[in-house]
């Protein structure tokens, strides 16, 4: 039983520090979790239930790769069983939960194998994996999953070292803690790793961490992953550093066969973004960890944290025993290890700030990631070892060295207060701003600080296994105001909102869902925001309880990937790995954003107001959605201004639609009579801003038209009835309002449909409506599969389907294969030669999937056979040795 006591205690732990996500109905609502992973993993969840392998997303950038984008992380094992049992936002729920106990579980199985005893280990299991870093990582699921195996890859490649770990210093401080320690005979049979079967299963295992961490999808992490095992075996492998990386290098080809299923379409996808090449060095630097937050971050706060990226805290406690450990360096190979993570990612983490970074953003590798900052991790893990071996070393010359401690946890705090006017002549970003230190928490970090140290210095039981609970209690307290700790209802993502309800309704029974673009921020207040504070005051903290008024209004919005979960197809999305494609980029820079480029989509963010129409016409981009903020009300009208005119001397604007509505006048809301109404109507001053043209008689009106016979801009007009004061707001354009809330739903009135055929696939530019030959009917489309018919041509034409292009898209007419290129650059094109044809199917088979599969295959069954021979072996030397 003792056996398996560190795994159920861990466990348990585990499940103490997410007791939100583990035991209630609350669910995370904010940031990538909420705008990013759940639309993917609804994604991956549909079609995995579905029995498809999910290789094409139509939801987001007129058509984009979804497989490829390992983000999604659709071939982690793991992911599995929770998209089949569990809602997205519960799953997310669980693998968060699961994955702080793998780290626990890895950390301590890493600890034990650098000589740690059993408590030390698990006093670094519980700082590495429930500390400030990883808990405050949790809305980078992904991120979270792949961090988990770090502790796992360490203690496999140290399995297949020739050096034999340090003993315990249990073992070194008599016999109270022999029960505890690890048997020297045991660690030299444990650790004979020079025989080929011990490499052959350290391999084995090291290539099944790192395949797990590469199919999670976040490559980041596997990159540090791998820096940290070189560490590893630089400290270690002394004398057999050759034999040791080629051992390193054979588990990391391994590692990649049995991913190919997923890195093939990933590079592929890659060598197509918009960030191919690499990222700038300005881009690989953006997130340095600025040292004026050393404090904010490296400190405990028991009342609010910095932005989560520079999160590293551990227990003032733990950095004193890691001070402590730090001393050991020369007996303990955990104390060398946790040295050199911690000194590292320091190091790496200030980015811009720490010079180095200068160089190795120019260097393959480092010059595909931002953030630096994530190279916390690193210290989190080396800090939680130092400390361990802190703990263990109490009692040979630990209060002297815990003082020195003190002064740098004093140094640190005074830091955190003169960094506050040292920031205005180096700003820190708007992501963390600094401020002055909560006097509460400065006040508990001292408290903590001389309790510790006189626990020390003066007590008697602090080798004591019990000793090492009041520091798991003030690490649970200080991981309380993290998001984790802050889930909000489960209607954020359940309970729909009008704009998606209605979209979907307008959907319903259409072949090709039509496109939405979203143009609203979300600086709006919900209608129904007192109704929310009533109910939820005093049930949800005012965290949790501010996340569901955001995620409401992010849904009123249907905000990028969001329209992913009702399958609403959009022209924008949102991602800051390998998507968009660079196509997209392109083509939005030179129509709709007049130049300017985008790299991670957002396109709301970069629209000042409504793009051209006909741009939108051609992206088949049918509603618009904006907000109320902008728009006016002058004398009790309201006036809809998101749709502006700016006309010069001769040109003229239609409203395309006008609804039934007897209107004495026509309202305009302008600075200027620039013209006239119908060529006839004159305009006379009616209310500051608003000029007013009066109708004849009372008329329902079938047509309004403004003619500029100067520069003239318009708002917005109203129609307006004085015999009852009852007034309409109209739209300029060919659109037409058809929902009005908290956000509202145009219709475009001129929409393209989503095929067209024109005479040659580059040379007829979009918008040059006479180059089309014909317009091919949509008889079935899926994410997959687009299926036209009416292929009538009376010469050879190139059929357009209004969707990405992307190698892999095949095409066959009448049952025979086709050519398909990109038209513009961009849309998806097949030959079709003159005559009547039956279909034109499209259908996409990427070669990095169908080549992936296989390689994948026969990478696991690699790494099986080698497992299985391995163990075989040991297992059968192990027998020979008890006879």
């Amino acid at each position: 039983m003792k056996r398996f006591f560190p795994l159920l205690f861990l466990a348990v732990l585990t499940a103490v520090f997410f007791n939100q996500l583990a035991f209630t109905n609350l669910i995370l609502a904010r940031g990538d979790t909420y705008l990013y992973f759940y639309p993917y993993w609804q994604a991956a969840q549909d079609a995995l239930r579905a029995g498809r392998v999910p290789l094409w997303n139509p939801d987001i950038f007129m058509g984009a790769p979804l497989l490829a984008n390992s983000q999604m992380g659709f071939f982690y094992p793991l992911n599995w069983p929770l998209w089949w049992l569990l809602p997205v936002p519960y799953a997310v729920s669980a693998t968060i939960v699961v994955h702080g106990w793998i780290a626990a579980l890895g950390t301590h199985a890493l600890a034990r194998r650098l000589g740690l005893g059993g408590p030390a280990a698990v006093f670094a299991a519980v700082l590495f994996a429930l500390g400030g870093y990883l808990t405050a990582q949790v809305e980078h699921v992904n991120q979270l999953q792949g961090l988990a195996w770090l502790p796992w890859v360490l203690w496999a490649v140290a399995g297949h070292s020739p050096q034999t770990p340090t003993p315990s210093i249990y073992t070194r401080m008599g016999t109270q803690h022999s029960a505890l320690s690890p048997q020297p005979s045991a660690l030299s049979t444990q650790h004979s790793a020079l025989s080929t079967q011990h490499s052959a299963l350290s391999t084995s295992l090291v290539a099944t961490f790192f395949a797990l961490q590469l199919l999670a999808g976040h490559t980041q992490s596997v990159f540090v992953t791998g820096i940290a095992a070189v560490v590893l075996l630089i400290i270690w492998a002394k004398g057999h550093t050759i034999r040791s990386f080629l051992t390193l290098l054979l588990a990391t080809l391994l590692a990649l066969l049995i991913a190919a299923v997923q890195l093939l379409p990933t590079l592929e996808l890659t060598r197509l973004s918009s960030r191919a090449g690499g990222l700038t060095a300005n881009e690989v630097l953006s997130f340095s960890w600025h040292p004026l937050l050393a404090a904010q971050s490296l400190l405990p706060s028991y009342t609010g944290h910095t932005f989560s990226e520079y999160i590293a805290f551990v227990p003032i406690s733990a950095l004193l025993l890691a001070v402590v450990g730090a001393w050991q360096w020369r007996q303990s190979m955990a104390a060398r290890l946790g040295l050199a993570l911690s000194g590292l990612g320091l190091w790496l983490a200030l980015g811009r700030f720490g010079f180095l970074y200068l160089l190795l953003a120019h260097l393959p590798g480092f010059d595909l990631f931002r953030v630096p900052a994530r190279w916390l991790v690193l210290y989190a893990l080396g800090v939680a070892l130092l400390a361990a071996v802190g703990w263990e070393s109490l009692g040979r010359g630990g209060a002297r060295r815990a003082g020195y401690g003190g002064w740098l946890v004093l140094g640190l705090m005074a830091w955190g207060y003169m960094a506050v006017p040292l920031g205005s002549f180096l700003p820190t970003g708007p992501e963390s701003p600094l401020s002055w230190p909560n006097p509460w928490d400065t006040a508990a970090q001292l408290a903590e600080l001389l309790l510790a140290l006189a626990a020390i210095r003066y007590g008697r039981s602090l080798r004591s296994s019990y000793s090492l609970l009041p520091i798991v209690g003030l690490l649970f307290l200080a991981t309380r105001p993290l998001p984790a700790n802050h889930p909000t209802t489960p209607e954020a993502y359940f309970d729909q909102r009008p704009p998606s309800l209605r979209l979907q309704a307008l959907n319903a029974g259409q072949t090709v869902p039509a496109r939405f673009l979203s143009l609203s921020q979300t600086f709006f207040d919900p209608g129904d925001q007192a109704e929310i504070d009533t109910i939820y005051a005093g049930v949800l903290s005012p965290a949790a309880q501010y996340d569901y008024t955001i995620a409401i209004k992010q849904k009123e919005i249907i905000a990028p990937n969001l329209g992913m979960i009702y399958h609403l197809p959009s022209l924008d999305g949102f991602d800051g790995g390998v998507l968009p494609l660079r196509s997209y980029s392109n083509l939005m820079a030179s129509t709709i954003l007049s130049g300017q480029l985008t790299t991670d989509g957002r396109l709301r963010e970069y629209l000042p107001a409504v793009p051209p129409a006909a741009w939108l016409d051609w992206f088949n981009v049918r509603y618009l959605i904006t907000d109320k903020v902008g728009d006016a009300w002058v004398n009790g009208v309201f006036f809809d201004l998101q749709h502006p005119a700016q006309l010069g001397v001769g040109e003229t604007a239609v409203v395309g639609y006008l609804p039934p509505f007897t209107a004495t006048h026509i309202l305009l809301h302008t600075p200027t009579a620039g013209g006239t109404i119908n060529g006839t109507l004159p305009l006379v001053p009616w209310a500051d801003g608003v000029w007013a043209a009066e109708l004849p008689n009372p008329a329902v009106l079938e047509a309004i038209t403004l003619q500029a016979t100067a520069a003239w801009d318009v708002a917005g007009l109203a129609l307006f009835n004085a015999a009852d004061d009852t007034f309409q707001p109209l739209v300029l354009g060919h659109y037409r309002l058809i929902h009005s809330g908290d956000v509202k739903i145009y219709e475009n009135l001129d929409v393209r449909p989503r095929a067209w055929a024109v005479p040659t696939a580059g040379d007829c530019p979009l918008l040059a409506a006479d180059c089309v030959l014909g317009w091919p009917t949509v008889r079935g489309y899926t994410a997959e599969r687009v299926e036209l018919t009416d292929l009538a041509l009376a010469s050879p034409a190139w059929v357009v389907v209004g969707d990405a292009y992307y190698p892999g898209w095949q095409a066959t007419l009448d049952g025979q294969p086709t050519e398909v290129v990109a038209h513009n650059g961009f849309f998806r094109a097949a030959y079709v030669p003159a005559g009547e044809h039956g279909s034109l199917v499209f259908e996409f088979r990427p070669w990095g999937y169908t080549v992936g599969r296989w390689l994948s295959a026969v990478g696991v069954v690699l790494v099986l056979v080698l497992m299985g021979w391995a163990y075989a072996k040991i297992k059968a030397k192990a027998e020979q040795g008890f006879q």
